[in-house]
């Protein structure tokens, strides 16, 4: 008799089982193999008392008094349990789960490692280590309604979460009124006082969500600043109006020449700087001592002037040495270049400008 009804259940990697039909008289079964004290021992479904068998050497089992002719003898050996790590394995191809001795448990893999190796890992310390090689490592799916799919506590208190709004928006926000960063598709508007990210459906990159939250939010402060701002268009500065709209700050050098000069002239210090349209540029040119009849002209400026003839801007001049210097000196619309004149507004010359003459000259005009 077997001892069971219905299915006999299959022992899996905790015990093993051997059966024997005894001869007479026979005292001595050898089994598949036991630990000593780790094993029960059945006669004829009765299970034996530790003095009416001998099992010590890991192998035999040898009864007190010989057994009868049929007599059934089953001897089942429990293996040892491993304290250091123990696994539960899916039908025998793989290991599933192992829990090691610090009571972490793996599973994919049978070391704790901080996630070094691909598995998944809840360790005592209370953090859990997801690693997968060349793809995510972690999904988090909210079902059916918008809220919170992730919330992130200190001590029993939520300092913010990670969510989803109308199905498609991701929504980092911090508890109450602290403000939230929505990522979105397009721009639905609300009433919340939160940020949002557009993915420049309506042309806006990173704007305040509404009205309700309008000159509100600082960009950084003054002891946590950002570093370098990278913009492809402008900023507007002080208002939303066109006239408040800076597309271009360019600070450098630029490489002054003289028209028609027949000598060899020096140039130093030029510098410029341009905010938005308005240009301020500097340079230092030195006269050799050629005389020379043609026009007083600089050109090369770094940017073309306004092309209107009611925007026509001049420099400052000083130079050094003796001899007649000009009076003023005009950018010349629509060009790169800047016209040196005497106090009768006629040209002057590079002859009376003075040779071995040194000026330095700064320039300001607008440019297109």
């Amino acid at each position: 008799m077997s001892g069971y009804i219905g299915t006999q259940p299959v022992p899996q990697a905790t015990q093993t089982r051997d059966s024997f039909t005894a001869t007479s008289g026979q005292t001595s079964f050898a089994t598949g193999g036991y630990t000593p004290n780790f094993l029960d021992v059945y006669l004829n479904g009765v299970k034996l008392a530790a003095a009416d068998y001998t099992a010590s050497n890991g192998s035999d089992v040898v009864l007190a008094s010989g057994a009868a002719t049929g007599d059934i003898l089953e001897v089942v050996a429990f293996t040892t349990f491993n304290s250091a790590s123990s696994s539960i394995d899916d039908n025998g191809d793989a290991t599933a789960i192992t829990i090691d001795s610090n009571e972490n448990v793996m599973v994919g893999k049978t070391t704790s490692d901080s996630g070094a190796t691909a598995g998944f890992e809840v360790n005592t310390s209370g953090r859990i280590n997801a690693t997968r090689d060349g793809s995510i490592s972690g999904v988090f799916n909210r079902l059916t309604s918008d809220g919170e799919v992730v919330q992130f506590r200190k001590d029993g208190t939520i300092l913010g979460s990670i969510g989803v709004e109308s199905n498609t928006h991701l929504v980092i926000s911090t508890p109450s009124n602290g403000g939230s960063l929505i990522f979105e598709g397009n721009d639905t508007g609300g009433s919340d006082t939160r940020l949002a990210m557009e993915n420049n459906t309506g042309g806006e990159a990173f704007r305040p969500y509404n009205s309700y939250s309008d000159n509100k939010y600082n960009l950084g402060s003054g002891s946590r600043r950002f570093k370098d701002l990278y913009l492809s268009s402008g900023i507007y500065l002080g208002g939303a109006g066109s006239a408040n709209h800076l597309d271009d700050y360019e600070e450098g050098t630029w490489t002054p020449s003289l028209v028609g000069y027949s000598g060899t002239p020096a140039f130093q210090d030029s510098y410029y700087t341009k905010i938005g349209r308005f240009v301020f540029a500097t340079c230092r040119v030195s006269l050799d001592g050629t005389s020379d009849g043609s026009n007083f002209i600089i050109s090369n400026l770094p940017f073309t002037s306004l092309g209107s003839t009611s925007s026509i801007f001049g420099s400052n001049i000083v130079y050094s040495n003796s001899g007649t210097a000009p009076t003023y000196s005009l950018v010349s619309v629509g060009t790169t270049q800047i016209n040196f004149y005497d106090a009768s507004g006629t040209n002057i010359s590079y002859t009376s400008a003075g040779v071995n003459k040194n000026y330095r000259i700064s320039i300001t005009y607008f440019t297109t």
